[in-house]
């Protein structure tokens, strides 16, 4: 859900003036359909949240959330055609080593 809120808001965000006052800005983010989608998103994804921590341990459900980085470079690839660097990409091989360990120990 974090990967898809963030996303939405990101594009939501274009559509966004963010000259002038607090309020016309404050406006612009109630008045746009993909803002006030990505708040939602975000808000789901706080409920499932809470369930998970209800079934399972809260060191196992964090660790697994993590995997939320290597998604979210992904859509900044595929979605904004962005450029990752090899030292990101180390990281990520690193975020996934440290998953991968985390669930099978």
């Amino acid at each position: 859900m974090t990967v898809a809120a963030s996303t939405v808001l990101k594009i939501g965000s274009r559509s966004v003036n963010f000259e002038g006052s607090l309020w016309a800005i404050l406006l612009g983010y109630m008045s746009s359909p993909m803002i006030v989608t990505g708040f939602a998103l975000y808000a789901l994804g706080a409920f499932l949240w809470i369930y998970c921590l209800s079934q399972f341990d809260l060191s196992y459900v964090t660790f697994v959330s993590s995997v939320q980085y290597i998604l979210l470079v992904a859509v900044s690839i595929w979605v904004f055609n962005e450029q990752i660097s090899m030292m990101k990409w180390t990281g990520c091989g690193f975020i996934m080593v440290g998953v991968f360990f985390w669930v099978k120990g």
